[in-house]
């Protein structure tokens, strides 16, 4: 059997084997739930989560040379670096050990249907890179690694019902996400590459400011790329279960 149909049976059997538990159960429960699916979240979580560019590459036509024609002279201009050219790339950061899954707050809204919540922890590492250019001089580069803490936030529900269409009954059980919030926080400059003093302070500076300046678009990309990969991990489409068939999906 796929491991993933391994994670989609056990997300399955979460309504099953809480509903007459003790608190301290259920938390176990829970825990030994969240260990079993981090493998496969690992597997699906891509490694580049956000990439960006601004001026990178940018280039004006400045002038480079003088030509004579007769008495007349012609100013000769070619494409040469121009602004400031900034890059950032940010890619999950050893999910094996920085990954942490937790599944609480279970409630029982009917027989048929449950709420519960999913806090997903895990680190990224930040590239940062910057290169000022002026008319094809070059003024000065640097680059920085950092790392911060990702974390998502996701309101989950499931519905588990019974089809007795056929002779014998198939458990029908749905999950989805009805909400979810991501943010990162803990941004720590690991790494200035290749200078000091000063120069380390500005690209230093200019990271953190970059980082904030692009916030919104960064957090958009990591909800949208946690989100497909939760998906692919979790397999949330209907799951039946039949007592005369094997595991199927529809």
């Amino acid at each position: 059997m796929p491991f993933r149909w391994i994670a989609s049976l056990a997300v399955f059997l979460l309504p099953l084997t809480l509903f007459a538990q003790t608190p301290a159960a259920k938390d176990a429960t829970l825990d030994q739930l969240g260990q079993a699916l981090k493998p496969l979240l690992i597997s699906a979580v891509p490694r580049t989560l956000h990439e960006r560019t601004d001026n990178w590459g940018h280039q004006v036509m400045v002038p480079v040379g003088i030509k004579w024609r007769g008495v007349r002279p012609q100013v000769s201009k070619s494409l040469r670096n121009h602004a400031e050219w900034k890059r950032l790339l940010i890619t999950a950061n050893d999910l094996q050990r920085t990954l942490d899954l937790k599944i609480y707050d279970v409630k029982n809204v009917s027989p048929e249907k449950q709420t519960f919540k999913v806090l997903l922890k895990f680190q990224m590492e930040v590239m940062y890179e910057q290169q000022n250019w002026e008319s094809g001089l070059r003024l000065w580069s640097g680059s920085v690694r950092a790392r911060a803490q990702v974390k998502l936030d996701m309101d989950c529900e499931d519905t588990l019902s019974v089809d007795t269409k056929e002779l014998l009954p198939d458990f029908v059980f749905r999950m989805r996400v009805t909400g979810a919030r991501i943010g990162y926080d803990k941004l720590v400059v690991e790494h200035i590459n290749g200078i000091g003093g000063d120069a380390a302070k500005i690209i230093g500076k200019a990271a953190h400011d970059v980082m904030n300046q692009w916030r919104p678009s960064i957090e958009r990309d990591l909800l949208a790329k946690a989100s497909a990969s939760i998906v692919k991990a979790a397999d949330t489409r209907e799951i039946r279960i039949g007592f005369g068939s094997l595991l199927k999906s529809k």
